[in-house]
């Protein structure tokens, strides 16, 4: 099978980072694609590592460029994937961790490029429950209760697209939900 392109999706606080670094660190032939976006970095964040670091004129700039497959603003940020962060990152398996806005392009880009459309495979990792999603964001630390307020609504509206992807992981542990991304991984690589 060609190299897959793995779009992993769902509200913030869902997992989908935690999940897709460890799917990375077992199977070194899988990457990140390192999208970019306009938001100061986060804690231990780095830029070129976690997101490609933009200011909101670059980011307009590389919109103006037609340097992106896909971007969209996201609470009041722009986020997207680069054409180059794709490129660069060779012979192997990607892995796009995008919002719901950019796994719906990526299906549009996927409907346009018979070579995307081979390796594309969307994945929503949906939370347990709306209050269990609540407590994530809280847990992390790092929002302001307004900002949890305005994630909790956009995940409201994210649950509703979760029957457009190709896979849908039922959020429970950790491990579960890992477990469940591994197998996912491992049957597209056998088909």
């Amino acid at each position: 099978m060609k190299n897959l392109i793995l779009v992993i999706s769902g509200p913030a606080g869902s997992g989908k980072n935690t999940v897709s670094e460890r799917l990375m660190a077992e199977f070194p032939e899988v990457r990140r694609v390192i999208t970019s976006t306009s938001r100061p970095p986060r804690g231990a964040e780095k830029d070129g590592v976690d997101y490609h670091f933009l200011t909101n004129e670059a980011f307009q700039a590389g919109i103006s460029n037609g340097d992106f497959y896909e971007y969209a603003k996201v609470h009041d940020r722009y986020y997207g994937t680069s054409k180059k962060a794709v490129l660069e990152a060779g012979d192997c398996d990607l892995i796009l961790i995008i919002d719901v806005q950019g796994a719906a392009t990526w299906r549009k880009i996927a409907d346009a490029h018979p070579e995307i459309r081979q390796r594309l495979s969307t994945i929503f990792i949906a939370p347990e429950s709306e209050a269990v999603l609540r407590e994530r964001l809280a847990g992390r630390g790092t929002e302001t209760p307004q900002e949890i307020d305005r994630r909790m609504k956009t995940a409201t509206e994210e649950l509703k697209q979760a029957d457009k992807f190709d896979f849908i992981i039922h959020s429970t542990t950790r491990d579960n939900d890992y477990e469940a991304l591994k197998k996912i991984y491992l049957d597209l690589k056998s088909r």
